[in-house]
């Protein structure tokens, strides 16, 4: 495994930091029995977007809109695994031991504790992808945070 940069567990830092301005979180947004797709996506307006819709003691869920070219950092999670349902557009991951894997509509991906991933979104509309892991996952940053996808 490559040499830590640093870590992170704050949801909105990490997110800032990858370049998102929109990030949706807290009581108005979180923890409703039922969320609409299509109110999520007209709330968040043009990409990139974050909107956690689950945060408890077991596990955090949100959704995330990029617009093609848009990626996040190589990283990874010392302590969950990750796992994401694409819901519209296509994406290109770069998982450590697998190469890059092209994902779209309707699949799903999974990222196991410790395994350096990379995710970005290509095609030619944005992307949006529903996360779901452990809350506050720690996020390991390598050294070669720029170079894959």
């Amino acid at each position: 495994m490559a040499t830590d940069h640093y870590h992170e567990k704050n949801m909105t830092k990490i997110f800032k930091d990858d370049g998102y301005e929109k990030i949706f979180k807290g009581e108005k947004y979180e923890n409703f029995h039922v969320n609409y797709f299509d109110k999520i996506k007209e709330l968040g307006g043009s990409a990139p977007w974050v909107n956690r819709i689950v945060y408890n003691e077991r596990f955090c869920c949100a959704f995330i809109c990029q617009d093609p070219g848009e990626k996040g950092r190589l990283h990874y999670h010392p302590d969950a695994n990750e796992c994401w349902v694409i819901l519209q557009g296509e994406y290109e991951w770069h998982i450590e031991g697998e190469g890059i894997i092209h994902v779209k509509e309707k699949d799903v991906v999974l990222a196991r504790k410790g395994v350096i991933h990379q995710i970005k979104c290509v095609g030619d509309i944005p992307g949006i992808r529903f996360a779901i892991t452990a809350p506050d996952t720690d996020h390991g940053y390598p050294e070669e945070s720029e170079k894959l996808v």
